[in-house]
């Protein structure tokens, strides 16, 4: 069992499956549908859910960066739980938590085939836009 309220159960529970389906590869298939239907609008919003994303090879060691940093910061960037068991995401959240993490997931994605834009970046409350000078920008991004 875990205990604790519904995002800490759901950020544990995906943690120990990530955990397990990297020692049994396979074993997250057979209880996916339960794991992802569970505790659906669970939350104070009634909004609460788990998404799921697949990811091909070269897109999920992109995704996760060296050591898990670049999940970490998607996920504290979005507000969202963000776990990746196997090669699929999970993102689990409020509707607004989930949409916006991913969008960022997204947009990481596509900034690998080239620059990316986002347009009407001014009126989004997530964002603050800069100007990166060009001999900058991949010191920058990483």
């Amino acid at each position: 069992a875990i205990f604790g309220d519904v995002r800490c159960r759901r950020g544990s529970e995906l943690k120990i499956l990530s955990a397990v389906e990297t020692k049994v590869p396979g074993f997250f298939a057979s209880i996916q549908d339960e794991v992802l239907n569970r505790d659906i609008y669970a939350d104070e919003s009634g909004t609460w859910g788990t998404d799921s994303m697949a990811f091909k090879d070269e897109e999920l060691s992109y995704a996760l960066g060296k050591q898990g940093t670049t999940r970490k910061k998607l996920e504290a960037a979005a507000g969202a739980i963000l776990e990746y068991v196997g090669h699929c995401a999970f993102i689990a959240g409020t509707l607004k938590e989930r949409k916006r993490c991913g969008e960022f997931l997204g947009w990481l994605l596509a900034q690998r085939r080239g620059s990316i834009t986002i347009r009407d970046i001014s009126s989004r409350d997530d964002a603050t836009e800069m100007y990166i000078p060009e001999n900058c920008k991949g010191w920058v991004t990483g």
